[in-house]
């Protein structure tokens, strides 16, 4: 038996072994996946028992903080929309923004 033959049998025979810890790792796997998709399902129907009671006893401090949102956001849009052409921001002169522009250069 010469070198190259030797050098196939180990190969394949490592292969071989490989594929049978991979093979035993992907069972150990798949029964770990199932457990944790079972327990994945009962901890969602726990999470959403325990949601719907939160909404159920806490829906009037939801509803109050909506409000205080809604007030918020109106006094801010009003603000803003009162603001006059004063305060805005002035376009500069042509020759300026080509001065500023030919020192950037």
């Amino acid at each position: 038996m010469n070198f190259q033959e030797k050098m196939l049998e180990t190969t394949a025979a490592l292969r071989a072994r490989a594929a049978a810890v991979a093979s035993k790792r992907v069972d150990a796997l798949k029964g770990s996946f199932a457990t944790l998709t079972v327990d994945g399902r009962e901890l969602n129907k726990v999470a959403r028992r325990h949601a719907v009671r939160f909404v159920k006893e806490n829906s009037s401090l939801a509803i109050d903080a909506g409000k205080d949102v809604s007030a918020l956001a109106r006094a801010t849009y009003a603000t803003l929309a009162k603001r006059d052409s004063a305060q805005q921001k002035a376009r500069k002169t042509s020759a300026s923004r080509k001065r500023s522009t030919v020192k950037a250069a």
